[in-house]
């Protein structure tokens, strides 16, 4: 039978339905995990958003400025935690122009010191003339006097972390290659004011030559915060914070903001005929300035304990007053002068001391030993029955290679200890530099005749201080010398 096709006789063959591929969004409709993904990452952005930080942000970027009413005055805190002990650091090598702050010591670190004005410091006060190098208003040749430098300079290492002196929202990051280098602007809203600790006011802290930046414009940190490093970019001769707290509008009317601040300008100096570091040891525009700044650290010491609370109520707004007592002038010197009386009684006593221990008859004697090596002893601070301190004997210098580190356990009268006896080990550590030590850790098995021979291997040429442990028992430097 012959079979003609369908197209040829005219007839058409299709579907009477034609079928429809369903949409793309069909098949993600019936999957759950697809809408709660969504529903996830909406409450995600959503979340951050309103949340503090991103809040900020937002009302910056509608309105023109930063919304500071989350931001409450809790009082402040120093910029600085930690300094090292300048006197002591400078025995191992330590210079704060080469030397990172990771590279000080632990146990050389010390508090900040209490600030005082130059023109306030006695011969004694050595660490605060280092640590605080140029006053308020000072000068850069004595660091105090009658100058015009804005702020505070406090000489700390590199990589010093740097605290905010108070809770505040951060409205400035930049650099000044040319002037504070890296620097950060935070500003705090309702704080008590200088003149009138009743009354609040607005102030901006500045925190200029860093080294490193780690929050961003809009951040609103806490007191006590880590907000950057210290450094020295900008125009800086060394490592050091530049600090200062300037008000929203100076007392003659002039509204700064959180701009930089600065008393004087280019247009100033070359008007004055003066260099830059001339215009701060003549205190050009002095007066100016003293309008448009606060004393940043005597401002912080006088308000580590919040002096202000603010309330709020559905009608109106109300200050609750808790004013602290604050000392007067002439208190603050009568207790300065008490101070040192009592600084130099104690002192007495303990020369008074020495001198009756040295003309008491003593029971055993006491023989000295003669050292051609550099040697320093300590009083053993473990259980020991006939231990009395130790000795860390050296060359007092290093090359490369290995080196060799005796150290001699002693009694009462300086005697070396044929058979030491000791409750627990003795554990090797490089208190400055880097070292290796074989063996790290002796016990009384390993003294022969009462000393023990150690081969230590510095790393570097910075200056190497080993300290025996328990007891934090110290050598002397020991330097880099070249082949």
């Amino acid at each position: 039978m012959n079979t003609v096709s369908k197209k040829r006789l005219g007839f058409r063959s299709a579907a009477l339905h034609k079928k429809k591929e369903p949409h793309a969004f069909h098949y993600l409709a019936e999957r759950t995990s697809f809408w709660v993904a969504v529903l996830s990452l909406f409450a995600f952005v959503t979340g951050n958003m309103v949340g503090q930080h991103g809040w900020h942000v937002f009302w910056k970027s509608v309105m023109g400025q930063y919304d500071d009413s989350l931001i409450v005055y809790d009082g402040t805190i120093e910029p600085i935690e930690l300094v090292p002990d300048y006197r002591k650091w400078s025995l191992y090598g330590g210079d704060s122009g080469t030397h990172t702050y990771r590279q000080v010591p632990k146990d050389l670190l010390i508090p900040l010191p209490s600030y005082r004005s130059h023109d306030a410091l006695g011969k004694d006060d050595v660490l605060e003339q280092i640590v605080f190098s140029v006053d308020h208003f000072g000068t850069y040749k004595t660091g105090g006097g009658r100058g015009g430098h804005v702020g505070i300079d406090i000489r700390v290492p590199e990589g010093t972390p740097v605290r905010s002196i108070m809770q505040g929202i951060v409205i400035a990051t930049a650099e000044q290659p040319s002037g504070f280098g890296k620097y950060i602007i935070v500003k705090h809203p309702r704080v008590p004011n200088p003149e009138k600790p009743t009354e609040v006011i607005t102030l901006y802290s500045l925190y200029a030559h860093l080294s490193g930046v780690f929050v961003s414009n809009g951040t609103v940190v806490q007191k006590g915060e880590t907000i950057g490093a210290s450094g020295m970019t900008g125009n800086a001769s060394g490592p050091h914070l530049h600090f200062q707290v300037q008000r929203d509008v100076c007392k003659d009317g002039t509204e700064i903001g959180g701009n930089p601040f600065w008393s004087f300008t280019t247009s100033d100096m070359k008007e004055a005929g003066v260099s830059f570091a001339e215009a701060i040891n003549t205190g050009l525009k002095r007066e100016y300035g003293l309008q448009c700044t606060v004393n940043p650290l005597e401002y912080v010491q006088a308000h580590y304990k919040p002096v202000i609370t603010v309330a709020e109520n559905s009608d109106q707004e109300t200050i609750e007053k808790t004013v602290r007592k604050r000392m007067t002038v002439a208190e603050r010197r009568e207790q300065r002068i008490k101070n040192r009386e009592s600084r130099r009684i104690a002192m007495e006593l303990k020369n008074t001391a020495i001198v009756q221990l040295a003309e008491a008859p003593q029971d055993v004697p006491i023989e000295i030993i003669k050292q051609e090596t550099v040697a320093a002893a300590a009083p053993l601070m473990i259980t020991s029955n006939n231990v009395t301190s130790i000795d860390l004997m050296h060359d007092g210098a290093f090359s490369r290679g290995w080196e060799k580190l005796r150290i001699r356990l002693l009694d009462a009268q300086g005697s070396p200890i044929r058979s030491p006896e000791l409750t627990s080990d003795l554990y090797l550590r490089s208190a400055y530099g880097t070292a290796e030590f074989r063996p790290e850790t002796l016990s009384a098995l390993d003294f022969e005749n009462g000393e023990a021979v150690v081969q230590m291997l510095p790393r570097g040429h910075q200056t190497v201080v080993v300290q025996v442990q328990p007891g934090g028992i110290l050598s002397s430097p020991m330097k880099y010398e070249k082949e």
